[in-house]
């Protein structure tokens, strides 16, 4: 690590410390530690998105909200978290935990920032191309909007995201791979000694 990234990582886990024990508690949850972990994140984001649906509000609305929630949290939280949770019940696993949460946040945020850089480098370097390639996914973009449901499509990718950190922590595409893998493989087997018989 570079004297500016653990710079970068230290300046986080500052701004982060106040939050420390609902990253801990969100970082739980998101990994799925306990098995109904999965079925709670499915349940709250379809509720939330379900009472979107039946509210039908306007975007600014939406929002002005949403804005309105974030500010009320933010000033709330620091004063609600001291009865809901003790500075004597934090320990060391938690800490380890909220650490690595910080140097997880600050590799995304060190990359987001390379993707940046590197699309605004390509810009100046291969202009025509960069038009081209960002005109054709901005295209693509506009279309999967017209034909799908902005809420349904925000849905599918908020369920995506939340579900992403768990899915990677259980490995569940190594054990879908694993079982396809074992499942063809077994159908191979078996074709093959059909063709065996049959010569």
């Amino acid at each position: 690590m570079s004297v500016e990234q653990k710079r970068a990582y230290n300046k986080l886990k500052h701004d982060m410390e106040p939050w420390r024990n609902l990253i801990v508690q969100l970082d739980s949850v998101l990994s799925w530690e306990k098995n109904f972990y999965p079925a709670i994140i499915a349940a709250a984001i379809s509720t939330f998105y379900l009472l979107l649906w039946a509210l039908d509000m306007s975007t600014v609305t939406t929002l002005a909200l949403a804005g309105l929630f974030a500010l009320a949290i933010d000033f709330l939280y620091p004063s609600v978290s001291r009865f809901l949770f003790s500075p004597d019940n934090w320990n060391g696993s938690q800490e380890e935990q909220f650490e690595r949460v910080c140097t997880q946040l600050c590799n995304l945020k060190s990359t987001l920032s390379g993707w940046y850089e590197y699309l605004f480098s390509a810009k100046e370097r291969k202009s025509t191309l960069f038009v081209t390639i960002m005109s054709v996914a901005l295209l693509t973009l506009a279309w999967i909007g017209t034909i799908i449901n902005n809420l349904l499509l925000m849905y599918l990718i908020t369920m995506v995201l939340a579900l992403y950190p768990g899915v990677q922590e259980k490995g569940v595409f190594y054990k879908i791979k694993d079982y396809f893998g074992c499942a063809v493989n077994s159908k191979l087997q078996q074709l093959r000694e059909k063709n065996k018989k049959t010569d």
